[in-house]
């Protein structure tokens, strides 16, 4: 069998127990399905910083990603359990990539001016 086909069947059809727990008023089923709607093809929805080189899905820098982050032109999270000092900082994989567009099209327009 294909091991990748499994895979993806076990995402789709989460066992029958799948939701019994919930959180609010949505089973955890349903929240599931929510967050693979969210994800464009086989992209993930958010994703971390690398610690060297730069990113798997935007080529773009840790030191980059945080700047952006800062200026507010991608979207950023922090998660940090209650009384941790750490946490982990998540990015917006579709905020990222719109914002590279963004800079394209100002490039191209600018470009068209000039």
């Amino acid at each position: 069998m294909n091991s990748e086909n499994d895979f993806q069947s076990a995402i789709r059809t989460p066992p029958a127990s799948a939701g019994v727990i919930g959180n609010g008023n949505r089973p955890a089923q349903s929240r599931a399905a929510q967050f693979i709607s969210d994800r464009e093809g086989n992209l993930p929805v958010w994703v971390r910083a690398p610690k060297f080189g730069h990113e798997f899905y935007s080529g773009c820098s840790r030191p980059k990603l945080y700047e952006w982050a800062a200026k507010g032109l991608i979207r950023s999270v922090s998660i940090r359990e209650p009384g941790r000092i750490k946490g982990v900082r998540l990015f917006h994989l579709a905020s990222i990539l719109a914002f590279i567009e963004r800079c394209e099209a100002t490039a191209l327009r600018q470009e068209q001016i000039g």
